[in-house]
């Protein structure tokens, strides 16, 4: 599977204010490098600069663990950068035949030519691909894409009909708009992206099932966020005292325990207090928190947790309650 991409003219040459790099010595390191170029001039000393520190004004293009190419007597304005990337897929045992990798690397190109979240569907598969080129690939039997949950049509659009559903015809009486079940159903193509990095490189076919019910899982909670009215806030409601919750709260306060940066910012605030009803979150944390129904902990039938807005007429100024 690929392990970088190269992308032209990324780097420029005078170099960039707070961007910190190594060169690279290890000549087998080198070699993998060599592999992923766009061209090798023969006889060329090459110079590999890894990438350890970017400054918040450059994290737009460049990021930690980039390579930077350095042909050794050229002038160039811009340098071409190697990134590393991930790739893991999920192939279920039944009827799913083999990933079809040409269809599943365009839509890794197209994401990276466009800087934007990229999915596709061939019929028995789904690639989804984030702009920085990692590319996650689940394969079924025939029509599993569309079945994953009630929305996946809206961005996949396998058929006429699915066309027909997303497009602006003003006769048709939606309790949605068709961007707002575009924005819905990316949030849980983001989350089946994280699963499937997550618990890859090939993840195991024995969960295949629990995975699906996890994806409708997740699109249920997301369909419960409230859409914002004031600010860029939202309040938690932990549910912490409800027999169904209390083991994914459990879980929370053991992981804050052991490590408390690998939880959302609001969840570690949480998991540091004895009694929390409910606390602030900003809305773009929402989905990074939604990504928790990946635990076994996380009850399919009754959310550990849900969203409301804030009060704007409220008196507390605390951020929790």
């Amino acid at each position: 599977m690929t392990k970088y991409v190269c992308l032209a003219h990324r780097f420029p040459a005078a170099g960039i204010d707070g961007v910190l790099g190594v060169t690279v010595q290890n000549q087998d390191e080198i070699n993998e490098y060599k592999k992923y170029m766009m061209g090798v001039i023969p006889n060329q000393v090459i110079h590999f600069v890894r990438l350890t520190s970017i400054p918040d004004h450059a994290k737009n293009h460049l990021k930690v663990g980039d390579v930077v190419i350095k042909f050794a007597g050229l002038s160039e304005k811009f340098l071409d950068v190697l990134r590393p990337i991930k790739t893991a897929y999920f192939l279920s045992k039944y009827k799913a035949g083999e990933i079809d990798w040409d269809h599943a690397e365009n839509v890794r190109r197209v994401s990276i030519e466009t800087q934007q979240w990229e999915a596709s569907s061939d019929g028995f598969q789904v690639a989804i691909c984030d702009p920085d080129g990692n590319l996650a690939v689940l394969r079924g039997k025939k029509g599993t894409p569309r079945r994953l949950f009630s929305l996946a049509y809206s961005i996949l659009q396998e058929t006429d009909h699915d066309k027909k559903l997303v497009s602006a015809d003003p006769f048709l009486d939606r309790r949605q708009t068709v961007m707002e079940k575009q924005r819905l159903a990316w949030c849980t193509m983001r989350f089946i992206h994280f699963y499937i990095l997550k618990h890859g490189p090939v993840v195991d076919s024995a969960l295949f099932y629990s995975f699906k019910k996890k994806i409708k899982t997740h699109q249920k909670a997301v369909q419960n966020v409230p859409k914002l009215e004031i600010g860029n806030k939202l309040r938690l409601h932990t549910r912490r005292t409800r027999k169904r919750s209390q083991d994914f709260w459990r879980r929370v306060r053991v992981e804050y325990l052991n490590d408390p940066g690998s939880l959302p910012e609001t969840l570690a605030f949480v998991a540091s207090k004895r009694v929390v009803r409910w606390a602030r979150v900003d809305n773009d944390e929402v989905e990074d928190i939604l990504n928790f129904v990946e635990w076994d902990e996380w009850d399919e039938i009754d959310d550990p947790l849900h969203f409301s807005n804030t009060n704007p007429r409220g008196s507390s100024s605390s951020r929790w309650n």
